[in-house]
């Protein structure tokens, strides 16, 4: 496993450390992709209204539709199960703190 720590500016959730659980990813691609996880949290924690882990989904699927191309799927939780179909060298499961990303691109 791959850890990481996040550095924030604040004292905030992100200062958690990140945990690379599974990885067929580049090191280019599995950094940018966490990249644009925490990018989602931070504007989660800068919301005035209730964010939910769907609507961090939905932000970094976004974010990598428009950059990766192809069509990326984005679960984020704190439990769930899992089984996909996805590309080779386009799937990522990682931790920040306790909330799970499942990152992985089909289609």
């Amino acid at each position: 496993a791959v850890s990481v720590i996040i550095m924030a500016t604040e004292a905030t959730a992100l200062d958690a450390k990140v945990n690379v659980s599974y990885s067929e990813m580049s090191e280019a691609d599995q950094s940018y992709s966490i990249e644009v996880a925490v990018n989602a949290l931070k504007t989660q924690e800068k919301s005035e209204r209730p964010v939910y882990h769907k609507d961090i989904a939905q932000l970094i699927k976004a974010q990598l539709d428009s950059t990766k191309g192809g069509t990326w799927n984005v679960v984020v939780g704190i439990s769930y199960g899992s089984f996909v179909t996805h590309e080779t060298k386009t799937m990522l499961h990682f931790f920040i703190g306790n909330v799970a990303f499942l990152i992985w691109r089909h289609g």
